[in-house]
């Protein structure tokens, strides 16, 4: 996906959404539909309360269909043929990224409070 030009400031708002949204189109790209995840079809919900509980349900969703393969499906790229930056990938390996993705983006998360906290406390 291209960058938006120009780059956004990065926000807690965002990150969570750019989370949810890679979480949500690589589930569609390897379990369900396989028709791209438009940016404009999936929503931030609209607080930091609806934010946690999005993505602890999409995690919940990830994990129970990981839970049910076989090591064969997961060794296989048969699910990840559709992913626009992972077709040939097991979904073994996909299920790696998105674990590196979310380490990634919780660190930036934590980034941004650490600033925000920093800001809110100068005298």
């Amino acid at each position: 996906m291209p960058e938006p030009d120009p780059v956004p400031a990065l926000t807690i708002g965002w990150v969570t959404w750019h989370t949810g949204y890679w979480w949500t189109a690589t589930d569609r790209h390897c379990f369900r539909d396989p028709a791209p995840s438009e940016h404009e079809e999936v929503f931030w919900p609209g607080t930091a309360e609806g934010a946690v509980e999005w993505l602890r349900g999409l995690h919940e969703q990830w994990r129970a269909l990981l839970d049910g393969l076989t090591d064969a499906e997961l060794d296989s790229a048969e699910r990840t043929a559709t992913l626009p930056w992972g077709a040939g990938m097991s979904l073994g390996d996909v299920a790696g990224w998105v674990n590196v993705e979310l380490t990634k983006n919780v660190a930036e998360i934590g980034l941004l409070r650490v600033l925000h906290g920093a800001r809110n406390a100068r005298p």
